[in-house]
């Protein structure tokens, strides 16, 4: 099956990007997790992967029991031997290593130990609801202690994991995963192999599939609208996703951002409802943008909380009366290179502020550009782009918006929403966690500095003879790939 995408991996290293072009459509998958999620039947649900079975002993201690049948692909170094409980232990704590930008998601687990060859005790600093989504993830992929070792890194690869496919290419623009003919499920995959192909431009990935190049592709709405239109026999789908969109951050240590009514003024010179007609074809939603896991986590606050703090420009003006400021000049709204509704975005919002006397330039800048001084370096003063790649709810909470989170770019802290994330993160009673994650949204809100302006929906496109494509990737999780199957091609 060959499909089309727009980014590719900036390496072939899972534990060292946040890249989705590697671990969700790339070599990533080769590499297995000790958890999966289940998504047949419109669900996700986590089930076992490498490990056998599981036991909760206490609050905060998890004993797993790996599969005896799970070997490493028959390639140098490994050469097809058992996969073993230090192998996990290694790859686990090599990912939380401090610094790693994918440590936040164990942050929490404080010790993995290998009591055995095939048990794994894991213990953690606090209790966690979130623990078996967390090694689900699909940055929780396990890799083998040799090939870091001789290597340093997996940069470059080679990239031999215990997954169901083995990765034969890896280029910048394509990837090739063969069927690994040893892995421990014996129906999976049911493909042969998948190629994917990283092409940049839309309109390319289009054309590729009007003339069947391809079978897969994602585009936009309009595209894909307009493609199916043209032939009966070309299927669509749009995955909404709560984690992603727009997001729109302010820095609370710059001026004139520093001052809460200035910041809660910007606000009410923006409609986000406008930019959903204009821009996002209608479909978007305005969030405080918590991931949702199924539980609610992820559900708006009630749409009454957002009408007095959007689209009213008279209130505009008062409200930056009370501060005395009349004017402001050298704002600049950084805007990252997601596309093109995110450029029209950002110069909507600077027509915005200039209607109550705040000038705003929009500077332009790359999406890696955007990833090292925004999310990480908070260098801007305000911020027009994808939400941080961080798909729990807890690791969210605790990266973006506690105190200390590394990703807290906007500089905001506030003691009750410290102790908010805190005490959700130890409730595993599911109501009143939801409640914990309603008041922390109504407190991250109140601050002004942080929100997603619509949530993203990410369209594919398929031909008729591609069956059981599914693309919904709770945590970026793509196993839903070793169930699709195709039938004979049309001459």
């Amino acid at each position: 099956m060959r499909f089309a995408v727009p980014e590719g991996p900036p390496h072939m290293d899972p534990h060292l990007t946040v890249s989705a072009a590697l671990l969700t459509w790339g070599g990533g998958q080769s590499y297995s997790r000790l958890f999966k999620f289940d998504t047949v039947g419109g669900s996700a649900v986590v089930v076992c992967d490498l490990c056998a079975s599981w036991q909760q002993l206490f609050p905060t201690t998890f004993r797993i029991k790996l599969r005896e049948d799970v070997r490493w692909q028959n390639l140098p170094p490994l050469n097809g031997r058992k996969l073993t409980a230090q192998d996990v232990v290694f790859s686990l704590k090599r990912q939380a290593t401090p610094g790693f930008p994918n440590a936040a998601i164990l942050s929490n687990i404080t010790e993995f130990t290998a009591v055995s060859e095939s048990e794994i005790i894991i213990r953690l600093a606090a209790p966690d609801s979130e623990t078996l989504e967390k090694l689900a993830d699909s940055h929780s992929r396990i890799v083998a202690p040799e090939v870091v070792l001789a290597n340093g890194d997996l940069r470059r690869g080679p990239t031999v994991g215990t997954g169901p496919w083995i990765t034969s290419e890896a280029q910048s623009d394509r990837t090739i995963l063969l069927v690994n003919p040893d892995y421990f499920d014996d129906d999976l995959p049911y493909l042969d192999a998948l190629e994917i192909q990283v092409v940049p431009s839309e309109s390319a990935r289009v054309a590729g599939m009007r003339v069947r190049i391809i079978d897969i592709a994602q585009a936009s709405y309009a595209a894909i609208s307009d493609a199916a239109d043209s032939f009966d026999a070309i299927e669509w789908v749009g995955i909404s996703n709560p984690a992603a969109g727009v997001e729109i951050a302010l820095n609370t240590g710059r001026g004139p951002m520093d001052t809460l009514a200035i910041r809660e003024a910007m606000l009410l010179t923006w409609d986000p409802e406008a930019w959903n007609n204009d821009f996002w074809d209608g479909q978007a939603r305005l969030s405080v943008g918590l991931p949702d896991l199924g539980i609610g986590a992820g559900r708006l606050l009630p749409e009454i909380v957002f009408t007095d703090r959007f689209n009213d420009p008279a209130s505009a003006s008062s409200r930056l009366s009370t501060t005395g400021l009349v004017s402001a000049e050298n704002v600049i709204i950084k805007v990252g290179e997601f596309g093109q509704n995110y450029i029209d975005q950002a110069f909507a919002m600077a027509d915005g502020l200039a209607s109550v006397g705040i000038h705003a330039d929009v500077e332009r800048v790359s999406t890696r550009t955007f990833g090292d001084e925004v999310w990480i370096g908070g260098d801007f003063d305000i911020a027009v782009g994808a939400p941080p790649p961080v798909s729990s709810t807890t690791a969210y909470l605790y990266a973006v918006h506690h105190s200390d989170g590394p990703w807290n770019s906007t500089g905001y802290t506030d003691p009750e929403i410290d102790r908010l994330i805190e005490a959700q993160a130890r409730e595993y009673d599911i109501v009143k966690r939801t409640e914990l994650l309603l008041e922390l949204q109504r407190r991250i809100l109140g601050g002004s500095h942080r929100f997603i302006s619509a949530t993203r929906t990410t369209y594919w496109m398929w031909w008729d003879y591609v069956h059981d494509f599914d693309p919904r990737t709770p945590r970026g999780d793509s196993d839903f790939l070793t169930r699709v199957w195709v039938t004979a091609r049309p001459a």
